[in-house]
């Protein structure tokens, strides 16, 4: 089953995009009728699972952009803690901004982050650039 849920930025009636995601998939229903769904909330290996997916699916995502799909599932305070456990494990990063990305598809791009200063490689070496033409 798919839902649609609202990515933060409008409903959909006035044109703006409404995102078609499979959240609900991996969550048990506990409850149905013709006018209402309940499920339940996701543990913290499923939450892990959903978080991964959504940076799949938009690359780059605020905690408070997470929050924005699963404000009905998950507290920001769940939210952080799984993506602290995926940060620990090395399955995603996180920029200056407070950004999160997928560490296999920044790999896959040829970006690698450092540890100490979260920039690109890229970008570190477009500033050593800068300072060798002044």
């Amino acid at each position: 089953m798919k839902i649609n849920m609202n990515d933060g930025k409008g409903d959909g009636k006035d044109g703006s995009q409404v995102s078609e995601v499979s959240i609900t998939d991996a969550l048990s229903r506990i409850y149905e009728d013709g006018d209402v769904i309940v499920y339940t909330a996701p543990n913290e290996e499923e939450l892990k699972e959903i978080l991964v997916n959504l940076l799949r699916r938009n690359g780059r995502m605020s905690v408070k952009d997470f929050h924005r799909y699963l404000s009905g599932l998950a507290s920001e305070d769940k939210i952080r803690y799984a993506l602290n456990e995926l940060l620990r494990n090395d399955i995603v990063t996180m920029d200056k901004q407070g950004y999160f990305y997928l560490t296999e598809l920044l790999e896959a791009e040829g970006e690698y982050w450092s540890d100490e200063s979260g920039e690109s490689s890229e970008i570190g070496e477009a500033s050593d650039n800068l300072d060798d033409s002044m």
